[in-house]
Parts: C-alpha cells; sequence; structure tokens
C-alpha cells in the first residue's frame, strides 16, 4: 500500500495551503466569508435568484474547510481546547442561524456549519486520546449529526469533505496521493450537485465548486509573504460569521413587521 501511495505522489495542495503565512491564510479565509456572504444575501434577501453571488458562493465551503483543517493542532490538549471551543461557537451561533433563514421556511432542527467542523475535530481528539474506539465514537457522533446539517450545511458531502481533508492534514503521503486527490475532487463535485434550480449547473454549481477554490489558493500563494503577521485579530472569523447571520436575519425579518 505504501508503495502504491509513493508512486503516485504528486504536489499537493494541501502542502500549497500549508505553506501559507498567517496573512496570507487570512486573505483566503476573507475572500470565503465575503463568498458565504454573497450565498447567503442571495437566500435570504433574494429568495434565490441571482445565479452569480450563487456560483460565487460555491467556493466558501471549500476554502474554508481546507484551512480548517491545515491549522488543526497536532497537541492532543490543544485539539480537545480546539473542539470546546467550535462546540460552544456552533451552540452560541445557532438562534442567530434560525434567525437567518427562519423566513424561508427552514426547520428549526437544521443545523449550522461550526457543527460538522466541531464533530470532525471531537472526532480526532478522541480518536488521539483513545484510538480506535475514540475514532468510532466520533464517527457515531457524526452519523448523529449527518441528518440535521443535511438542510442547510451539506450534510453528508460536507461531512466527507471534512474527513477528507483532516485525513490530508495527519497522512503526508495520502496528501500526495492522486488516487486521494482524485477523492477530493469528486467530494468537491459531490457538494454542487443538489443546484440551485438554474438551467445551466455546470456553470453556476459544478465549475464554481470546483475550479473557484483551487483558482483562489493558487492565485494567493502566489502572493509575496508580507511581513504582517495577521491581517485580522484571532478569532474574528467566528465574530464574523455570527454577525452576518445576525445581520441578515435582522433584514429578513423587518419587511414582515412592516
Amino acid at each position: 500500500m505504501h508503495a502504491l501511495l509513493t508512486s503516485l505522489r504528486l504536489s499537493s495542495p494541501f502542502h500549497q495551503i500549508k505553506s501559507l503565512s498567517p496573512f496570507q491564510a487570512d486573505i483566503i479565509k476573507t475572500i470565503a466569508l465575503l463568498a458565504m456572504l454573497a450565498d447567503h444575501i442571495n437566500t435570504i434577501l433574494l429568495n434565490g435568484h441571482n445565479a452569480l453571488l450563487s456560483a460565487v458562493g460555491h467556493s466558501a465551503f471549500p476554502l474554508f474547510t481546507l484551512i480548517w483543517a491545515i491549522n488543526l493542532p497536532e497537541d492532543s490538549a490543544r485539539l480537545r481546547q480546539r473542539a470546546k471551543r467550535l462546540w460552544l461557537w456552533a451552540l452560541a451561533t445557532q438562534p442567530l442561524f434560525w434567525l437567518a433563514f427562519m423566513m424561508k421556511g427552514q426547520s428549526w432542527l437544521a443545523l449550522n456549519i461550526l457543527f460538522a467542523y466541531a464533530g470532525c475535530t471531537q472526532l480526532l481528539s478522541w480518536s488521539a486520546r483513545w484510538g480506535v474506539n475514540g475514532a468510532m465514537a466520533g464517527l457515531a457522533v457524526l452519523l448523529l449529526l449527518a441528518w440535521p446539517l443535511t438542510p442547510a450545511s451539506y450534510g453528508i458531502p460536507g461531512i466527507v469533505f471534512c474527513l477528507l481533508c483532516m485525513a490530508a492534514r495527519c497522512i503526508s503521503a495520502v496528501a500526495e496521493s492522486r488516487l486521494f486527490l482524485m477523492l477530493v475532487f469528486v467530494a468537491m463535485a459531490w457538494l454542487s450537485l443538489p443546484g440551485n434550480g438554474y438551467d445551466d449547473t455546470l456553470v453556476y454549481d459544478l465549475l464554481p465548486g470546483l475550479v473557484l477554490p483551487l483558482l483562489i489558493i493558487t492565485a494567493v500563494a502566489a502572493l509575496p509573504h508580507i511581513s504582517a503577521t495577521r491581517l485580522w485579530p484571532r478569532r474574528f472569523f467566528y465574530h464574523a460569521y455570527a454577525g452576518h447571520l445576525t445581520l441578515l436575519g435582522v433584514l429578513a425579518v423587518m419587511p414582515v413587521r412592516l
């Protein structure tokens, strides 16, 4: 098996992401945040009628997930802290998620995307602490999360993509395998398959979901390494995620109150 992986190695985009400076990583997260904002504006305020905003929005989840996976700590104690923080933020933002999407008829059972990151981080934490038994317990948690994540947070395709990115973070030989990269590519296509009701699925769903994230990562990686440590303060994106849901939720509800 090792010989097969070695023979199929090539330059991996995961290594490209791992080599980014904190400033460059923040640029990618900012682009992902803007893409997510565009997608949510289209869904919540424009009733999904803007195909361009929808297409741009397809790049948000892959970009966020790649950065999340690469930044997972190796130390088991820090992994436990990261998992705890993600669970707390997922729970704290859930009412804001309901507020933002309830006018679209979304069920109150639907969970926000932070639950997917929290569940996958928990799996890795338990696996590091208790081995196979911990990994099995983590998989059980993800299976429980799959259904409530499906309406608005990618469900099983999203979890599979998170797990693949996590595997690339933990096992360098796997991240360099052509077979593995093909699996990642298929998973990215799977994320885009549901479509948004537009006539040209290839243009508005598949191509943006597959091509835009890779183009963005390549372009940002080509930038010179600027000396600035960070573009944003630590944990800024948790606040930005909660803040944009609050703003869009208020804007969505206001017309009803008028």
